[in-house]
């Protein structure tokens, strides 16, 4: 075999090898499609501001520009993370054969959620916390680093507390998109009572009402309510985002309806649905103060996100098949580790480029995006393999724990490891 055949059956293969691991259930490689569209939404977003802040010719580019406003919406991708938890988690509770409020099911979901989810992030909080501190080094261009507290210390333990945004008010200085994680923690807390409730309801007039009632609720809230109640900084927190995720669960209830009605529709069609729907979740304007037409907008995103996930599930959908592309379901899966990393990455990138080449031109501030790109993917894959698809394994912890008892295990003098 050729060294060019070997370098592409390693490149063709690497999907198969190094997808999501799965505890339970079907691998549903267009979620991770869709996964893979909100990490984008997420990375454009960032490296865009980026580009702005550091390169002169950027920020005189994006003055009074609709394409820039367009691409520095990195919160985009952050809601469509959290309709599509909704919609997973959801998923998994109703297989699930125990009650949403039983001790089994209410064991493995928040085991499993600690397992899963804490240790890479604990991974990245700690070394990028050794690092500054160890160095002295403040991040240049870094908005939301000189925030409180101003020991970080504190500001990493109250981000390994999921903390950091309802004590402070302020974006983690360790990782800023750590918000939007603390958002996901404080949703899986209540998300048992949810499913206990929603599961209740056997009507499905009920359901319809009930369902459509919530959201409503949820997004007047996310409008109507102050940036602070009390001690509690309400804007960093499930009050304000609840809606998407509530979204994701009606959308898992009524899949299976959503998937017969545009099954039935001609295949151009439910291509045509999912893209059109993925560019006007990308061009509608931001809800603003007022609040009549904030929910008119808010209710324009929810369809845009409907038609997606209906596209998404449309057997002879293009939209699907594009989602469902090794590559694309490799990197929505890895989603997580180059959401931990991506930051970072363009940050150290971004501040080198800036001191080598200070009067970049818009072409070449061009090309270093797209470098910054290429650069976030291969980190945040290689994070996903080495450390993040570690802890996908259930029973990861009583593997370590053996390799620690076998390693204080004492031995006979003269006895070798392996005996």
């Amino acid at each position: 075999m050729s060294a060019l055949a070997k370098y592409w059956s390693i490149v063709s293969d690497a999907p198969s090898l190094f997808r999501r691991r799965m505890t339970g259930g079907a691998y549903r490689p267009e979620i991770d499609g869709l996964r893979f569209f909100a990490i984008a939404i997420v990375v454009v977003g960032h490296v865009a501001e980026r580009a702005v802040r550091f390169f002169a010719s950027a920020r005189l580019a994006a003055q009074d520009s609709v394409v820039a406003d367009l691409v520095q919406r990195a919160g985009l991708g952050v809601f469509l993370f959290f309709t599509i938890s909704g919609f997973i988690i959801a998923t998994q509770a109703r297989k699930a054969r125990q009650s949403p409020l039983s001790g089994a099911f209410l064991r493995s979901y928040y085991g499993r959620r600690i397992l899963r989810i804490e240790p890479p992030y604990i991974v990245l909080l700690v070394c990028t916390w050794a690092a500054l501190t160890l160095t002295g080094y403040a991040p240049e261009g870094a908005n939301h680093f000189d925030a409180a507290p101003q020991s970080l210390t504190v500001s990493l333990l109250a981000s390994m507390a999921y903390l950091h945004g309802l004590v402070f008010g302020a974006y983690p200085r360790l990782f800023p998109p750590g918000w939007s994680l603390e958002v996901e923690v404080q949703f899986y807390l209540v998300a048992p009572l949810l499913f206990w409730l929603w599961f209740r309801m056997k009507r499905a007039t009920t359901r319809v009402a009930f369902g459509l009632g919530l959201l409503a609720i949820g997004a007047l809230a996310s409008l109507a309510l102050p940036d602070k109640i009390g001690a509690v900084f309400v804007d960093k927190s499930i009050l304000r985002f609840f809606s998407f995720f509530w979204l994701g669960i009606i959308l898992c209830d009524a899949q299976g309806w959503a998937t017969d009605k545009i099954g039935a529709l001609p295949a151009p069609l439910t291509t045509a649905i999912g893209w059109c729907g993925l560019a006007a979740y990308l061009v509608i304007p931001n809800a603003g103060e007022a609040v009549i037409p904030g929910l008119v907008l808010r209710a324009a995103v929810y369809l845009s996100l409907i038609a997606m996930f209906a596209s998404a599930w449309a057997p002879r959908s293009g939209f699907r098949r594009f989602c469902s592309r090794p590559w694309i379901a490799l990197v929505g899966g890895a989603c997580y580790s180059i959401y931990l990393v991506h930051l970072q990455t363009a940050q150290i990138i971004s501040t080198i480029a800036a001191k080598l080449a200070p009067g970049l031109g818009l072409a070449g501030v061009c090309g270093l995006m797209v470098i910054q790109y290429l650069a976030i993917v291969a980190a945040g894959l290689v994070f996903y393999i080495l450390i993040e698809r570690t802890f996908m394994l259930p029973d990861w912890h009583r593997q370590a724990a053996a390799r620690v008892r076998a390693l204080l295990r004492p031995r006979a003098p003269g006895a070798t490891p392996a005996e």
